[in-house]
């Protein structure tokens, strides 16, 4: 069978998907990952066949979401907001509207390309990330049975049908009708690695997987796996974001509190990105690096890890059974920390709620420090029992090539 795997920019949809990926290529299926051109060699990396489509700069984030009137908005959003969309009110519709608009105009410049080649392959069967919308458009377009992979977060979101009585956004639907194609198409079912403890409600066909560590290709730092003789903390962000503070200004507060949980006597690991570790002029004082790659090896060392909240940081702490501290700059990763925060496998400061606090990095401390005190591993470990229930990616294969064949 020919499987055809889609995403975007973003290292962090990518990753998710190559367990997968690799589990289609060992069970004898023919593999492509179609990509925008600044990720080919992420695919390359991870032993994978990568084609080129689409070639626009990866779009920033949305101003919606940034500078200080972002910051209020960004405060108190319900614990459980995907399943209370009408209820958020304008501004904050507004900010998650954004981020559909966002993925509309990668979508536009993958679209062509996509089509032409997938057009020539005739894939059996597509895999695209739940927010490459270029994946489900060319899915409908030709008639290609398709499935959709999440990337770890607690909801099936479904943004781009957040319109009123579930009705497609006008970018999304504008897409779809240049196309003459129908904006109400849906995949299959949803590929999700969420473990169910952490999962909130959908009608949407879940499809479970279980969540295989991959970050990118990694040396195993000197020493990492030994006992440390001190708790160790990690802390971590996302793959690609600026080491700067919340909204509205101000000093990165998981950077600001790596120095303060070193004088607190713990041994403390930074795991930042390339371009992170480079904007790293100074550490401070008893911090030290390692390669965000090794993450997955990391964790298990690890008495709490800190991070901002992604999907795949999240779900590796939680396959390691590490305590977690979300300390979250968007909707979607404050939607991570409470689920966490519900279960007691973690705690959650929300980005908008640090912004403009003196104390933010303080309040960071005190939050891992409380992580310690309490039995939050008891509730990790559980976590981390649960992740290890979902089916490995080798016997979602069978389904998913089952699936396609029903269709």
């Amino acid at each position: 069978m020919r499987i055809l795997f889609t995403t975007w920019f973003a290292s962090a949809h990518l990753f998710p998907m190559v367990p997968l990926a690799w589990a289609c290529r060992a069970a004898g299926h023919d593999v492509l990952v179609a990509v925008p051109s600044d990720c080919v060699p992420a695919v390359g990396a991870a032993g994978l066949t990568a084609v080129a489509v689409g070639t626009a700069a990866p779009p920033a984030v949305p101003p919606v979401l940034g500078g200080p009137g972002a910051a209020r908005a960004l405060r108190d959003w319900p614990a459980d907001w995907p399943l209370r969309l009408s209820e958020l009110g304008e501004q904050r519709q507004r900010m998650l509207g954004s981020l559909v608009d966002r993925q509309v105009r990668i979508a536009d410049d993958m679209v062509p390309g996509l089509l032409d080649f997938a057009g020539t392959w005739r894939p059996d069967l597509m895999v695209a990330d739940g927010s490459t919308y270029a994946g489900t458009l060319v899915s409908q377009l030709l008639g290609v049975p398709l499935a959709a992979h999440l990337w770890g977060g607690a909801a099936v979101l479904g943004l781009e049908h957040s319109g009123p009585g579930g009705s497609p956004l006008p970018g999304y639907r504008h897409l779809f009708e240049r196309y003459g194609a129908d904006p109400a198409h849906a995949p299959l079912g949803w590929l999700d690695p969420c473990p169910p403890m952490l999962r909130l409600p959908s009608a949407h066909r879940r499809l479970p997987v279980r969540h295989v560590p991959y970050s990118g290709p990694a040396e195993l730092p000197a020493g990492l796996l030994g006992e440390p003789v001190r708790p160790r903390v990690c802390v971590t962000w996302e793959n690609g974001a600026r080491l700067a503070g919340p909204p509205g200004g101000g000093t990165d507060p998981l950077l600001a509190a790596a120095g303060l949980l070193a004088d607190e006597g713990l041994d403390v690991v930074l795991a930042p990105g390339p371009a992170q570790r480079a904007a790293l002029t100074r550490l401070p004082d008893g911090v030290r690096t390692v390669d965000a790659s090794a993450l997955h090896l990391l964790l298990t060392t690890c008495a709490v890890v800190a991070h901002q909240g992604s999907g795949g940081t999240a779900m590796t702490a939680a396959a390691a059974g590490t305590p977690q501290l979300v300390v979250s700059p968007r909707p979607e990763q404050m939607l991570i920390g409470e689920r966490l925060r519900a279960v007691g496998a973690g705690g959650h400061l929300s980005g908008g709620d640090l912004a403009g606090d003196e104390k933010a990095a303080s309040r960071v401390r005190d939050a891992v420090m409380d992580l310690l005190a309490w039995r939050a591993r008891d509730a990790a470990l559980a976590l981390r029992d649960e992740v290890r229930s979902l089916p490995a990616p080798s016997r979602v294969v069978t389904s998913l090539v089952e699936l396609a064949s029903a269709r």
